[in-house]
């Protein structure tokens, strides 16, 4: 049996985080609507609307991709390396690329993960718990791979 090892997980908190301006966006949305038909139309009000339709768009997108990605991000299994399902050699990785997640000088744990492979294709995760830890991990795995190749080689 191949020893399991589960390097990326699923970050929790972005996805309650578009969930909540998700409904923000529609609360704001309605009540502006509420407050164009009854009373005046205003151009703030507009503008309000259609700012709050903007906000229920990309917090639908992002809560949608944040509930497809998969709880099981990246994990080895021996010599090999399941990346958002996609089976690959540990030896076929060539760079291992991270960016946290920020916003207003605020940098969160969670964050996009790259996965760069010798055929030049290349894979990215996102809203990865702790995307360091991941990262420095998969660098680790990728590197150990190449000085084992080079040492049967």
């Amino acid at each position: 049996m191949t020893e399991r090892e589960v390097i990326a997980r699923r970050a929790s908190s972005p996805r309650w985080m578009y969930l909540i301006s998700l409904v923000f966006g529609l609360v704001l949305t309605g009540w502006m609507i509420w407050a164009c038909i009854r009373l005046r139309f205003n151009a703030v009000w507009v503008f309000c609307v259609v700012v709050g339709f903007v906000i229920i768009a990309v917090s639908a997108v992002l809560f949608v991709r944040g509930m497809k990605t998969p709880k099981e991000i990246a994990v080895r299994e021996g010599d090999t390396l399941i990346f958002l399902g996609r089976r690959m050699a540990l030896r076929e990785l060539v760079n291992v690329r991270y960016r946290r997640a920020h916003a207003r000088g605020w940098s969160y744990e969670w964050g996009k993960l790259t996965v760069c492979l010798t055929e030049g294709r290349s894979y990215t995760a996102h809203f990865v718990a702790d995307v360091e830890e991941a990262h420095d991990r998969l660098i680790y795995l990728m590197r150990e791979a190449v000085d084992q190749g080079e040492n049967n080689g």
